[in-house]
């Protein structure tokens, strides 16, 4: 399986900086994006990779990731909402390999309300390196946009 760290991102009329950065969790013949909230919670995944120790050593960070959408289901209009856990860490259970695991789940509120399991993507045995080399690349890639902890659209201008 491929890891659950490929990001994307889409950009405004003309090319301005990105206005949401995605989280493409992929197994070969499904994926699903899932928005951060903003560029500080991307950076807060890239974080989470570069902490994740070369050497077999206890570690797990998990960020949660939300979206609430409109849908039309065969009843009628209905709010969606799409969330998701997303751990980065190695296992103490199974000789602390490393991994990324990704479970999103659907929730449709009102009457009756409902709820299912969505995409469930585990990596194990993950390339630190290379995880730690994509990390500091999106690092840098959010630099370089110029989004920064007052959102996923650029600076906030100067008053």
């Amino acid at each position: 399986m491929r890891p659950v760290r490929r990001l994307r991102a889409h950009r405004g009329p003309g090319g301005r900086p990105p206005r949401r950065w995605l989280l493409l969790a992929a197994l070969p013949d499904f994926s699903e994006f899932l928005a951060f909230d903003d560029a500080t919670h991307a950076r807060e995944f890239a974080r989470a990779v570069l902490g994740l120790p070369l050497t077999p050593e206890p570690y797990e960070r998990e960020l949660h990731l939300s979206e609430t959408r409109s849908r039309t289901l065969l009843s009628g209009p209905a709010t969606e909402v799409r969330s998701a856990g997303l751990s980065v860490g190695r296992d103490p259970a199974d000789g602390l390999r490393a991994y990324f695991a990704y479970q999103s789940y659907y929730s449709f509120p009102g009457e009756p309300q409902y709820a299912a399991l969505g995409l469930e993507v585990v990596c194990e045995d993950v390339d630190v390196p290379r995880a730690h080399a994509e990390a500091r690349a999106l690092l840098a890639a959010l630099d370089a946009s110029g989004a920064d902890t007052a959102g996923p659209g650029g600076p906030v201008p100067a008053p």
